[in-house]
């Protein structure tokens, strides 16, 4: 039995979800494909995707709940506090954003499927027709061939139960076979996980996160302990996949680029990747021979993308000195490579890239530093290569304002700012 649509996206976490909505929104006849039977877990979510999702009519209704909670990390022997991020339940976020695509006119399909030429064929033996899939199936729609891989890594996760009376909060907590995340949900719930070397033990993933909660107790709020449900065993090596030549098939998310969870970037990825892959879709019903350029942009994105967090990863892992020698992080240290993450303003410079224009691809002139080297486009919704030329000839902020008007105010500022921390936008 065949079905006719525009598009079909596989999987339904954030990438594929935000995926089919986009399409939905844009008129398209799409369908999703999810089984809808991800384990409980918890995990980050930036307060810049917290923005965006509030921005575009995707915020969380009550029953998705959010715990804002203060981060410490006991990195390299130091405490660092300070630090902001929301938890949130990952089955219940994902069926909002699904049900969200579900409002916007996409069709909803219980199960699993696979990319065909021209379609997908889902468990059941059904077929559906599409000119475009969008491969959203996480690590397992990945090409396992991919373009660069890290070290073979495991995160194993479960819930812990312990003291009603402690407060939220969440700590990441280095030890000599890995790190542990630990995430306090409040009401004596909270959830671990602990990055690991893969296939390097015998003991059971259960047995091997007891012994990372005991290697970190001294570290964590008391009281806690693993609660009976069984772990939740899940690939984590960083690892980008190359994009299909006749993009027949897109992939996003972890599908396109997969991030250690040490970067803290995955569903801030995942939705980026799926609004990039809008802009592919779009150009491409504008104009199909433009394959090239759309292969050009998802190609740079991507190894752009996961370059800079790998070694944002990297330093992270180097930053532990004491344990260097160590196999879990020796065998991280040299990932991917030992290129600088960041780098001086001084490095600035202009060149021609694909660019998301007013939802669609582009080539236009973009700003490039070490501390932004996927290229920024705007300030604000002003060109930063000509602002920065500007700028260069001597125009202070009064001037970039009087040429270009006031939203160039606070240029100077912002370009100073890169030389410790990248910009950029959804």
């Amino acid at each position: 039995m065949a079905g006719q649509a525009d598009l079909v996206v596989i999987g339904g976490g954030p990438a594929g979800a935000v995926s089919a909505w986009l399409a939905a929104r844009d008129g398209a006849r799409v369908v999703l494909v999810d089984p809808d039977r991800a384990p409980a877990r918890v995990e980050g979510l930036s307060p810049r995707l917290l923005d965006w999702l509030q921005r575009s009519g995707l915020p969380c209704p009550p029953e998705v709940p959010l715990v804002r909670v203060s981060r410490r990390s006991l990195w390299s022997g130091t405490a660092h506090e300070g630090n902001r991020e929301i938890l949130v339940a990952r089955p219940a976020f994902d069926r909002h954003l699904r049900d969200c695509a579900r409002s916007a006119g996409a069709g909803i399909v219980t199960g699993t499927a696979t990319p065909l030429p021209g379609g997908a064929l889902l468990d059941t033996g059904r077929r559906i027709e599409a000119a475009l899939v969008i491969d959203a199936r996480g690590r397992r729609g990945s090409r396992r061939d991919g373009l660069r891989r890290g070290p073979p890594s495991v995160a194993i996760g479960g819930w812990l139960d312990g003291p009603a009376d402690t407060p939220a909060q969440s700590a990441v907590v280095p030890f000599d076979e890995g790190w542990l995340w630990f995430a306090c949900l409040g009401g004596g719930r909270a959830w671990v996980q602990a990055t690991l070397d893969a296939g390097t033990s015998a003991r059971p993933p259960r047995n091997r996160l007891a012994h990372a909660l005991g290697c970190c107790a001294g570290q964590l709020p008391p009281g806690f302990r693993l609660a009976d449900a069984a772990p939740v065993v899940r690939e984590c090596a960083p690892l980008l996949s190359a994009v299909p030549d006749d993009l027949s098939v897109i992939p996003v998310g972890d599908a396109a680029a997969a991030m250690d969870p040490l970067s803290g970037h995955g569903m801030f990825w995942a939705v980026s990747s799926a609004i990039a892959a809008a802009a592919v879709r779009r150009s491409l019903a504008d104009d199909p021979g433009g394959r090239m350029l759309a292969r050009r942009f998802l190609s740079q994105r991507g190894e752009d993308v996961f370059l800079r967090q790998a070694r944002i990863g990297r330093d992270f892992i180097r930053a532990e000195a004491g344990r260097a020698a160590l196999p879990f992080w020796q065998a991280r240290g040299g990932f991917p490579d030992d290129e600088a993450a960041h780098g001086p303003v001084a490095g600035m410079s202009v060149r021609r890239q694909v660019v998301v224009q007013d939802g669609r691809l582009a080539e236009l002139e973009v700003l490039v530093s070490a501390s932004s080297p996927g290229g920024v486009a705007w300030f604000r919704d002003l060109p930063a290569a000509e602002l920065w030329r500007a700028h260069a000839e001597g125009a202070d902020d009064a001037r970039l304002r009087q040429r270009f008007g006031p939203g160039a105010a606070g240029f100077p500022d912002w370009l100073a700012q890169q030389a410790v921390a990248g910009s950029g936008a959804l």
